[in-house]
């Protein structure tokens, strides 16, 4: 296997100033600093071969934290995992020698005082990239046309491919890719899947996502909630998303009547809930007085918290 872990578990200790009681050992209600420790992921074992996979969860789940041990970026607090037979802890300089990863906002790589092709020319030289593979990937996310613009003008759609293409050029074993199609228009998300696809039996890829259509690339998937993790079937999740629509109501009162509806996230503002397809025609004739009502697909998140309502902690 190319990567194996068992039984990894993460926490962080949050730090914060809270109202604290007055007791008889106190005169200072309130001053007394809290730790609390939240459990990313408690003894989560999977493995991952050649292909694409992916680590789906609703934000805040552990998919980014997740990547981020697996890159040894930050260890594990208990368990074992190995990446091509290299530990990840013992072995970590070995192993990110193997692997290349794109986290959210990494274009830390680049210099913004630089231009694309100057930045382009440094990274090659240090990392030893093909200036070619570079720039046929360029053409094709179609960011070849700003090579003489400074690396900080770009947007930060153009900024991600240009992380994405360093870390694709690495042309390394292992590839760690978070959220790679987030905030990117319709032709380069189709691009990036294309590529990923192209070199997805030759490598072990695992990318995090929000998106339906990406799990479509993904042989392995990866669920990641409450602090454990389940594998599911790729095409139970895709029939899942076929059968549902998502609902939001703009500015709702508390007389909706949504008995039977399952509930994604509630404010003052906004009500998003998951109705099947033989419901929604019904739900809408009860809800015609609300005009900001909008129908739209489930993303993967929503999904997710769907089957966590069916499944209590003990069943994943």
């Amino acid at each position: 296997m190319a990567i194996e872990a068992r039984e990894l578990s993460k926490s962080f200790r949050i730090n914060s100033k809270l109202p604290i009681p007055m007791s008889p050992s106190s005169k200072k209600a309130g001053q007394e600093g809290v730790s609390i420790e939240r459990k990313v992921f408690d003894r989560i074992s999977f493995t991952l071969d050649n292909g694409i996979s992916c680590v789906v969860g609703p934000n805040g789940s552990g998919k980014t934290t997740l990547i981020r041990v697996l890159s040894t970026d930050i260890p594990p607090d208990s368990g074992s995992c190995t990446v091509m037979s290299y530990d990840l802890v013992k072995e970590k300089n070995h192993v990110r020698s193997i692997i290349s990863t794109m986290f959210q906002g990494g274009s830390y790589f680049f210099d913004n005082q630089l231009t694309v092709g100057e930045n382009i020319a440094f990274l090659s030289e240090v990392l030893e990239l093909d200036k070619g593979k570079i720039r046929e990937l360029m053409e094709v996310m179609r960011v070849n046309d700003y090579i003489g613009f400074k690396f900080g003008f770009l947007s930060h759609g153009n900024k991600k491919k240009m992380a994405l293409i360093r870390a694709i050029a690495l042309d390394r074993p292992v590839l760690l890719l978070d959220e790679p199609t987030s905030d990117l228009d319709f032709a380069a998300r189709m691009a990036v899947r294309k590529i990923l696809q192209d070199i997805g039996e030759k490598k072990t890829i695992l990318i995090t996502t929000h998106e339906i259509e990406d799990i479509e690339l993904c042989k392995k998937l990866l669920i990641l909630y409450d602090a454990a993790l389940k594998e599911y079937d790729r095409e139970s999740i895709l029939k899942l998303a076929n059968n549902f629509k998502v609902i939001s109501i703009e500015k709702p009162n508390d007389n909706l009547g949504l008995e039977g509806c399952v509930l994604l996230s509630k404010s003052r503002e906004q009500i998003r809930i998951l109705v099947s397809n033989q419901e929604v025609e019904e739900l809408i004739r009860r809800l015609q007085g609300y005009t900001q009502l909008v129908v739209g697909k489930p993303n993967i998140s929503d999904i997710v918290i769907y089957i966590s309502r069916l499944n209590n902690r003990s069943n994943w």
